[in-house]
């Protein structure tokens, strides 16, 4: 790793970091191909993700309908409310819960896209992506712009876009590199078969505050 760059800041680096967060995998998925997929990271970078990651895992475990894999992940998740910081992250999704009025009555909701920790993570990563397929880099933060899926995608779209590491009980994701418009890429990403995010990569290291 030494004679490498971090793929999040360029900085020289001297560890490996898990472009799809480890924490999104129950122990059945623990030979997974994808959960294996390490990038260059310096200290820093390394460490200033743990605790969204594990934030971002508990509001898309929340988000949707129960699955297997759901279910596996979330009796993990419970238990570690139990820990030294588990009153934090109930915390942290307590704020997070929405009333919303449906015919059965009052439900609470949360919504991963309004929650920018989520949001990071998903920039996150995207820029170890980017690294990964030998794409630009290192991508800076400021550099994605991503927002929860709030329409269907044509398929025709979709067929255009390269699919890529399925694994659609976990994460599945697709892209397509553009090189146009100030635009160097454009990236669809689906957790636990149900929550979509789309993310744009800018050429400019400006990224999209120009």
């Amino acid at each position: 790793m030494k004679f490498k760059s971090c793929a999040y800041c360029g900085e020289p680096a001297n560890q490996k970091e898990h472009a799809i967060p480890k924490c999104l995998y129950p122990k059945s998925k623990s030979k997974s191909k994808l959960q294996r997929l390490t990038v260059p990271a310096c200290n820093k970078c390394n460490n200033s993700w743990a605790d969204d990651e594990a934030h971002s895992r508990n509001m898309l475990l929340l988000a949707g309908k129960k699955s297997s894999v759901v279910g596996e992940l979330w009796e993990t998740t419970r238990r570690s409310f139990d820990k030294v910081d588990g009153c934090k992250r109930l915390n942290d999704l307590f704020i997070q819960l929405k009333p919303v009025e449906t015919p059965d009555g009052k439900q609470y909701m949360v919504y991963p896209g309004k929650d920018e920790r989520v949001i990071r993570v998903v920039r996150k990563i995207v820029r170890g992506l980017c690294y990964h397929h030998n794409f630009i880099s290192p991508v800076l933060e400021c550099q994605v712009w991503a927002d929860v899926m709030k329409f269907d995608v044509p398929q025709q779209f979709l067929d255009e876009m390269k699919q890529s590491h399925i694994e659609s009980d976990i994460i599945e994701y697709r892209y397509q590199v553009l090189n146009e418009s100030g635009i160097h890429s454009g990236w669809l990403l689906t957790f636990f078969d149900r929550c979509t995010f789309i993310a744009l990569v800018s050429i400019s290291k400006k990224g999209f505050k120009e």
